[in-house]
């Protein structure tokens, strides 16, 4: 049995100007958010073998906020190939986990993260599984295969969606 764990970063700051959108780092908003998601994740005790982050500065201020406090969680592994990726390209990367990975989770962004998600649990379907995949939301699926590349649309079964409480204001 193989765990997917898929995390959105906390909500990003929009009101500072940035040279490109990889430096865009959390707002208040997301700090808050993130605190909240390591208090969860905390109390799961959830565990990753592996985790592969967006080179983002938001995707890795929200992990390194988790790992603040959850020695548990491995240190990140950096992807560019994480940024801007489609449910396609974040496939491919699963594909090229080794079988020795029971448990993987990937840090990045919408609408990626999403389409993934929900792909794995619904097969190649028009909607979403989701209403909403808010920022510093957490997924976790599971997968019945040994092999990470025998993981296609609709293989898995969600095992838990997270959303962070309302805090601050949009």
């Amino acid at each position: 049995m193989k765990h997917i764990y898929l995390l959105r970063h906390g909500k990003s700051e929009w009101d500072l100007p940035y040279e490109t959108d990889l430096e865009r780092t959390l707002s208040r908003r997301g700090k808050e958010q993130s605190k909240a998601l390591r208090e969860y994740l905390k109390e799961s005790r959830f565990e990753f073998d592996q985790c592969l982050v967006s080179p983002s500065e938001r995707t890795l201020k929200t992990y390194s906020s988790l790992r603040k406090e959850i020695l548990r969680f491995p240190k990140p592994e950096i992807r560019e190939n994480l940024y801007d990726a489609d449910k396609e390209d974040l496939l491919f990367v699963l594909h090229g986990l080794p079988s020795s990975t029971r448990s993987v989770c990937l840090v990045g962004h919408n609408p990626g993260l999403e389409e993934l998600g929900s792909s794995l649990v619904l097969g190649e379907k028009e909607k979403s599984l989701f209403q909403k995949f808010p920022t510093a939301s957490f997924l976790g699926l599971s997968f019945s295969e040994d092999s990470w590349k025998n993981l296609s649309w609709g293989s898995c079964q969600l095992v838990v969606f997270w959303i962070p409480g309302q805090i601050g204001k949009e």
